[in-house]
């Protein structure tokens, strides 16, 4: 049974993934703002799908501990779920994502109205400088930023590969990074068709401000983030 739902629910996610992208193109004339409804409307639906057909609820804890105004959310990646929930749970924020994704059909322009920003990896040693200068543009218009500090999905168990790109932002931002665990793998894996019903806990914890170095930072993020997600793995 649990091999029928996931397979009605990839094809259920497909359909609203293309709708969503293709019938959302009008919304891209309007404000940037009024663009914003359409990511949020996906991950709605997303979210009903995965209730109702998968059996799959989430919950958020610790909303208190997002700051109003500019910020960078640092999230441990563990599943696509979290790419696609995440557009409901922080609204209007701005995503890093990986410059491929600007080749995907109709969703490209959704990315370019929204102002993702967009990863070049193939600028090799100056990509980092290149995050950097997008982050800061976006700050400046008080935007809030989702990034993996990971780079990728890690599965649960696996050793954690924090990037230096999210120290460099907390060092030239000056502005507070607030980290954020989940446990999203242990129902929607990372690359595994069955998915399992349950309760997917996201936690945001308290941000991080400004003020301590690269390598004080990068430890307390990893140690906040891990700590916390060992914990709701264990529950």
């Amino acid at each position: 049974m649990r091999k029928l739902r996931s397979f009605l629910f990839n094809i259920y996610f497909v359909i609203i993934s293309s709708l969503c992208a293709l019938l959302g193109l009008p919304f891209l004339l309007g404000s940037r703002k009024l663009a914003f409804i359409v990511p949020q409307v996906w991950a709605r639906l997303t979210a009903l799908g995965t209730k109702y057909i998968l059996g799959l609820d989430y919950k958020v804890e610790g909303r208190e501990n997002l700051p109003t105004g500019a910020c960078i959310i640092a999230s441990k990646h563990q599943s696509a779920w979290e790419t696609v929930i995440f557009c409901e749970i922080f609204r209007g924020s701005v995503f890093v994502a990986k410059r491929e994704l600007l080749f995907l059909p109709f969703f490209n322009f959704h990315f370019l109205k929204q102002k993702t920003i967009m990863l070049n990896r193939k600028l090799g040693g100056k990509a980092r400088a290149d995050l950097v200068r997008q982050a800061a543009e976006r700050v400046a218009e008080n935007d809030r930023i989702i990034i993996y500090p990971e780079g990728t999905r890690r599965p649960i168990g696996a050793t954690p590969k924090y990037k230096q790109g999210i120290s460099t932002m907390y060092v030239q931002l000056n502005v507070p990074i607030v980290p954020v665990a989940l446990n999203s793998g242990a129902f929607w894996p990372r690359r595994g068709f069955g998915k399992k019903p349950g309760t997917i806990i996201v936690s945001i914890l308290p941000p991080i401000l400004p003020g301590l170095t690269q390598s004080e930072f990068m430890q307390t993020l990893e140690e906040r983030i891990e700590s916390k997600m060992v914990a709701l793995i264990k529950d």
